[in-house]
């Protein structure tokens, strides 16, 4: 079997999570479609794999965008209701063991927040409470036009554990976080659209292969860039401008030594002087 970074990352397949390939991006696919995707302890270890798979492959620059999608009639129902039942019979070790099991969940997700490239989530179906937080992990969160997304751990008498309190306000405010959150209510694509909560919505039928010829547009411009702007901007709401500015020129510094720059300089210096020369050479040639 082939050894090529393509092969490798085509090759993953999990027992609750897929990996494929598609030229530059990669498709990272939730799949227990039997239960909506639900993310079960099964899945979470599967999560941390892909996740550590793909951060590998994005160091080498084999991969240059993510989409995360979810097999079957929806993007991800949130935790698995089974896991819940569980905890209801661990008695006293419920607290220690579910802060150990949220640890462990919140390492892949920063990860995943953190990827060197970009990462986007192509949600159809619903996206409700874990599976909404999973989903704002990513850059870019497009919806199909039938899809519906909930910040519904309010439902079941929780709060948001995935980082939902952390990107929610970023997106919609933070008045309109609270009230997501403290009513667990339902939100269109039309509405989530409108609120920021969703960046692009599509016709299901096209939101995989849009999403995937997106990053790939994207693809063809030079990683070390994506990735130093994505560590700013990911930090950048935390920071004044000065703290950002000196971390801008960090970033900026390292890009200039780059051979993305260098060829690029050189590339239109080198077009430049061309088109100087055939203009010289046409007004010689004009009779006076």
């Amino acid at each position: 079997m082939s050894t090529s970074p393509e092969s490798d990352v085509a090759a993953l397949a999990l027992e609750t999570v897929l990996v494929e390939r598609q030229g530059p991006v990669a498709v990272l696919t939730l799949n227990r479609p039997r239960v909506r995707n639900a993310i079960d302890d099964q899945m979470r270890a599967d999560l941390r794999r892909a996740v550590d798979h793909l951060a590998d492959q994005v160091a080498s620059t084999a991969v240059r965008g993510v989409v995360l999608a979810g097999a079957g009639p929806a993007f991800c129902a949130g935790g698995d209701i089974r896991g819940m039942q569980d905890r209801l019979d661990q008695g006293a070790l419920a607290a220690e063991l579910g802060w150990r099991r949220q640890r462990e969940l919140h390492a892949t997700l920063e990860k995943l927040h953190d990827l060197g490239a970009p990462t986007l989530a192509a949600v159809h179906g619903t996206a409700a409470g874990l599976g909404l937080d999973v989903a704002m992990t990513c850059d870019f969160v497009w919806l199909a036009d039938s899809a519906v997304v909930a910040a519904s751990f309010v439902k079941r008498g929780l709060v948001p554990d995935g980082g939902g309190m952390y990107h929610l306000p970023r997106r919609v405010g933070l008045a309109r976080a609270k009230e997501l959150i403290f009513s667990g209510r339902s939100v269109d694509a039309s509405e989530a659209h409108r609120i920021g909560l969703a960046d692009r919505v599509l016709a299901e039928r096209d939101l995989r292969a849009a999403a995937i010829a997106f990053l790939g547009g994207l693809a063809e411009q030079p990683p070390l860039a994506h990735a130093l702007a994505k560590g700013v901007l990911n930090r950048s709401l935390g920071l004044d401008l000065a703290e950002v500015n000196e971390l801008g020129g960090q970033a900026q510094a390292i890009c200039y030594g780059s051979p993305a720059h260098t060829e690029s300089v050189r590339r239109f210096l080198a077009e430049r002087d061309a088109r100087r020369a055939s203009r010289a050479t046409q007004t010689q040639g004009t009779p006076s």
